[in-house]
């Protein structure tokens, strides 16, 4: 068999998840996805509502996500559908999430490079960047809540902030710093009775005494299965090759987001220099004043900062440009993440290396929070706004309305206000 069931006296009836649902629901997520608000919708939808994935899991995810060069979103959901289904799930799930925002982003580049007069789009910038910093806010609680759930994690995270929004570290530092600090504490604790007397107990207890059960069945490795999928891995790399050299500007195009996309750590926000530099001042594909259209509508659409890169696809070699841009700069992490999360999920058992994992993760929420001061002191810059930011985070707090009709009604009401 593929799949192993969950004990039934523990999860209750267990099933596996077609490919069809798991499209379907990755789909969704695309769609109701807006910059790191990404994270808490996804963990609402896969941990809590369908209870496909642990809140370990889904952490343990979103610390791996962060280890890895490429966007962080389009890792941790490449990690959660090869958990659920192998390389076919992995596959499904990765593409199904960016299709939205590939869609949004080339119909707007479409827009905007043939007809190049479009008013609206400011104002809809302005009211969409209020919502995404209350959707942010609600997103980083969430996380908050289940990652950061004693002393040690607290202090972590506080470091994570300072690391970051006061000492300016990039994101490899961070890494080694709470890595290391986590071993540390780990070694304190276990060691020395004093340091563990020093701590509240209540810090050292989990918040939540009991997980949700999974009732999802879950992929089993094996060696042919592995050797299946490096197969086919290296069949997808032959092929978006061949393609890439197929001609002179996919050379450029596609192998250049593919370095990137390959070599870029930190978040999709790290990758936008480089793709600066590359497509304005080293080929001229397009100048700076479209690439700065470009990273606004790629705030205005669904899914991750990285869909610039359909934009400057779509402007150099139209539809087939786009896709072979975001192909490129995707493929690299999505192929780390399927041959590793095997790995990755048996060593995260060990306790030294699910404390690091932890550590890791909290130190990244954390640095969310200079993510949250940098959006507010940008993006809300009057009452409107300040209205605008409140009234998303206050709705998608205390009410079951879906992101989706959030940021359309508040598009729609931004048109009005601005």
């Amino acid at each position: 068999m593929d799949y192993e069931a969950v004990d039934e006296k523990t999860s209750g009836q267990s099933k596996v998840i077609s490919y069809f649902e798991l499209a379907a629901t990755f789909l969704h997520i695309g769609f109701i996805s807006y910059s790191l608000a990404a994270l808490g919708e996804a963990k609402k939808i896969l941990v809590a509502k369908k209870n496909w994935l642990t809140d370990d899991e889904y952490l343990s995810g979103v610390g791996l996500s962060q280890l890895l060069p490429g966007a962080p979103t389009v890792n941790l959901f490449t990690y959660a559908g090869y958990l659920l289904r192998g390389f076919p799930g992995a596959l499904v799930s990765s593409v199904f999430f960016v299709f939205p925002c590939f869609v949004a982003m080339v119909l707007l580049a479409h827009l905007y490079l043939n007809y190049n007069d479009v008013p609206i789009m400011s104002s809809l910038f302005k009211g969409i960047g209020a919502l995404v910093v209350g959707l942010v806010l609600n997103t980083i609680i969430d996380l908050w809540k289940s990652g950061v759930d004693n002393l040690q994690l607290t202090a972590l995270a506080v470091a994570g902030f300072i690391m970051v929004f006061f000492l300016h570290f990039n994101i490899v530092t961070i890494i080694l710093v709470a890595g290391i600090a986590s071993l540390a504490f780990a070694y304190l604790t276990a060691r020395f009775n004093w340091w563990k007397a020093s701590m509240d107990k209540a810090f050292w207890r989990s918040k939540k005494s009991e997980q949700k059960p999974v009732q999802a069945t879950r992929f089993v490795f094996s060696r042919n299965k592995y050797l299946t999928m490096l197969v086919m891995l290296l069949a997808l790399l032959l092929l978006n090759f061949i393609i890439n050299f197929s001609n002179p500007t996919f050379q450029k195009l596609g192998n250049t987001l593919f370095a990137i996309g390959g070599l870029t750590f930190g978040s999709g926000y790290a990758m936008l220099p480089f793709i600066q530099d590359t497509m304005v001042n080293q080929f001229q594909w397009v100048t700076q004043k479209e690439f700065g259209v470009a990273l606004a509508l790629s705030l205005i659409t669904p899914g991750p900062v990285t869909v610039i890169s359909a934009f400057v696809g779509y402007k150099v070699a139209g539809i087939f440009g786009a896709a072979l841009a975001m192909i490129n700069m995707y493929l690299p992490s999505f192929v780390v993440v399927n041959i590793i999360t095997d790995i990755y999920s048996r060593a995260r058992r060990a306790e030294n290396i699910k404390l690091m994992v932890k550590g890791i993760v909290a130190a990244f929420i954390g640095t969310l929070w200079a993510v949250i001061i940098k959006l507010t002191g940008s993006s809300l810059i009057d009452i409107p706004t300040y209205a605008l930011a409140l009234g998303a985070f206050s709705i998608r707090r205390f009410s079951k309305i879906d992101t989706i009709w959030i940021v359309l009604g508040g598009a729609v009401l931004s048109i009005f206000l601005f």
